[in-house]
């Protein structure tokens, strides 16, 4: 692959290209379908779009996958091509009777390009970097043919004077969309006669592309037809093949070609023997890097790059046995495709290549969202608050004395978001005032968690607590607030995918400090029978972390990062029923439902040491909704000594799968 970009980290020049960075980025379509279709990529290499073997369009954003709606009415619908940054992503969408040129904006419903059924059917097949200008083909009712368009400020002009006579399919426009390529002849997509074309709109200059008038080997072969299939980001180079066989979906004689505004053709080659053949699909911004499809050696059609005048295969996923690369970032540093999966199967994966990992998004993904040290350290401050401090102080038996002092451990576990290991514990005294209560305690919490890609993360330190309990007039209801302040440690190795798969990390430590203050309201308690109550709860958490900068090391390549900060609300809603058991022990069931208002916040942002270039990736908003259901046993051990037992276990989200606290309390 060429140099490193700030969007994706490239290993040294020796790195095995045949395989290396080949990701599988249909993990997040998993539950939707088995197969996927990338068709293209964002300027900026961020977003991938395609469409899945229902024909559901989707996009990819780092490793999440998001489908596209598809029109009112409609049975399918296709991706085919995104601005650059993935906001814009234009395709075609079945409408319950005619296929239709789409642009999405959003996943909401699509926008209908035609408004005015200029056509009986239509696609956009490209669009251009800055938006402006969308391309397709939209079949004319009164030719008969397909007449290739551009689409601009609400507006859809086709091309139709310029080829009349003649079938035409726009298939790319440039960065700026003054120009476009596609192909023009007698009859699409089965032509006898064809050839490629560049259309200038801002002169409405039409240049034809014969590639076999230019390279005489192609004429030897007889590849008369020519198609054009993607134009550079900045307009100067143009790619597509040559062929003669218009049987096959797959001409079997295709050789690729590139073309420079100046006129000058390039045969790109092919991966196989005499019998081989080889598509270009889409080219980077200088067009320095093409992409597309070829047959093997060993007679696979394997996606290739073309670089420095040498075309390489770029392998298969898993023991797959065909592939092929659809579209590549403007810096030509991300290609994006599909692949089989097994030997001769049926399901096809979407894949993301680069020689070493895919973007800022994957290289930090190991530090980010779940993973993140505010996130980790935050739910680490969380844990008394959700251990033995979830319910006020107050609610625990006086045993009839006016003082208590407690110990106290927590514990929780997470595997389904994050595999998360947390343990605390702590010692406290609390003193009543009438309808007062006021606590103090000091605790050691400490967190392990593995991280993705092999790398792991440690965060240890002590926190004070304190809080302040009111039983109000009606007796049975009670206003608690909780003050938590922690001091923090943290140690992260920050894993990554090297060239070949191979597995590195860098490794830093740094300081977090998290405060946190929960209100809370308990009551009235409704009383069905002398021994079973039920009582509703509500409340409010407000905590904030901030990480020191800090530095790693090890690694191909540690980063350096910038101060981080998080604001993290949150809000229940539960009941608790209560049920006396026997004299001395005491039953508690628990139900709350948990509601994050807190975003995705500023994610991470520092520099490369690598490369000595800036980085900045969007953070991840925790999970919104989350239900938890518990159950506590307090037990008598003595007139003035409690035993309380809680579990927990919760929905996915910030809190932990499962949690469980002990503590032992004596009244004196």
């Amino acid at each position: 692959m060429r140099t490193l970009s700030k969007l994706t980290l490239l290993a040294a020049a020796t790195a095995a290209l045949h395989g290396a960075g080949f990701t599988d980025a249909h993990t997040g379509a998993s539950v939707v379908t088995s197969r996927t279709y990338t068709q293209g990529v964002s300027a900026n290499g961020t977003t991938s779009v395609g469409y899945t073997g229902t024909f559901q369009p989707y996009k990819i954003v780092g490793t999440t996958y998001t489908p596209l709606s598809n029109l009112s009415g409609g049975g399918y619908a296709y991706a085919f091509a995104a601005d650059s940054t993935g906001n814009r992503i234009v395709g075609l969408a079945h409408n319950g009777s005619v296929e239709q040129a789409v642009l999405w904006t959003g996943t909401n419903v699509p926008i209908l390009l035609d408004g005015t059924a200029s056509f009986g059917s239509s696609a956009a097949t490209g669009i251009s970097a800055n938006g402006n200008t969308i391309v397709g083909y939209g079949f004319n009712a009164m030719s008969t043919f397909d007449d290739a368009f551009y689409y601009r400020t609400g507006t859809i002009t086709s091309l139709y004077s310029f080829f009349a006579g003649q079938a035409s399919r726009a298939a790319g426009v440039s960065a700026d969309g003054n120009l476009i390529v596609g192909t023009a002849g007698d009859y699409l997509p089965g032509p006898s006669s064809a050839n490629g074309f560049i259309f200038n709109i801002t002169t409405s200059a039409l240049t034809i592309v014969d590639a076999s008038a230019h390279l005489p080997a192609f004429a030897t072969a007889g590849l008369t037809l020519t198609q054009l299939n993607a134009i550079s980001g900045n307009g100067l180079v143009t790619v597509g093949y040559a062929y003669s066989d218009t049987v096959s979906s797959t001409p079997t004689d295709a050789l690729a070609f590139s073309r420079t505004s100046t006129g000058t053709y390039t045969a790109l080659g092919k991966l196989g023997g005499v019998f081989s053949w080889s598509i270009a699909r889409a080219v980077s911004n200088d067009g320095s890097v093409i992409v597309g499809q070829s047959l093997n050696a060993a007679n696979k059609s394997e996606a290739f790059v073309y670089q420095t005048g040498t075309m390489a295969g770029l392998g298969f996923l898993g023991t797959g046995d065909e592939s092929d690369a659809t579209g590549v970032s403007a810096d030509g540093t991300v290609i994006v495709g599909y692949s089989r999966i097994t030997p001769g199967g049926a399901v096809r994966h979407a894949f993301v290549y680069s020689n070493v990992m895919l973007d800022e998004t994957e290289w930090m993904s190991s530090l980010n969202g779940p993973g993140s040290l505010v996130a980790m350290t935050t739910n680490l401050n969380q844990q008394p608050l959700e251990g033995a401090h979830h319910r006020p102080l107050m609610s625990y038996d006086s045993m009839g004395k006016q003082s208590q002092a407690w110990a106290t451990g927590d514990f929780g576990a997470s595997s389904r978001q994050s595999d998360r290991h947390m343990t605390s514990g702590e010692i406290g005294v609390s003193q009543a005032y009438g309808d007062f209560l006021l606590g103090i305690a000091a605790g050691h919490a400490s967190l392990n968690q593995d991280l993705i890609f092999g790398g792991n993360a440690s965060i240890s330190g002590n926190y004070l607590l304190a809080e302040a309990d009111y039983r109000l007039p009606d007796r049975e209801s009670i206003v608690s607030l909780v003050l938590l302040r922690g001091d923090y440690d943290a140690t992260a190795s920050r894993g990554y995918v090297l060239g070949g798969g191979v597995l590195d990390a860098s490794r830093g430590s740094t300081g977090l400090k998290t405060s946190s203050a929960r209100l809370r309201l308990d009551g009235p308690a409704q009383q069905f029978t002398s021994s079973f109550s039920v009582t509703p709860f509500a409340s409010y958490t407000f905590t904030r972390t901030t990480a020191d900068a800090y530095t790693e090391t090890g690694g191909s390549f540690p980063a350096s990062f910038a101060a981080q900060e998080h604001n993290a609300q949150e809000s229940r809603l539960g009941v608790t029923a209560k049920v006396v058991a026997v004299a001395g022990t005491t039953l508690l069931f628990t139900a709350e439902w948990i509601h994050r208002f807190d975003d995705a916040g500023d994610g991470l942002s520092g520099t490369n040491l690598a490369t000595s270039s800036a980085f900045a990736v969007g953070g991840i908003a925790p999970t919104a909704n989350q239900a938890r259901f518990g159950f506590d046993i307090d037990h008598k051990l003595s007139a003035d000594t409690l035993l309380n037992f809680s579990v927990h276990a919760a929905g996915i989200g910030p809190s932990s799968d499962v949690s469980a606290a002990l503590s032992i309390r004596r009244a004196f």
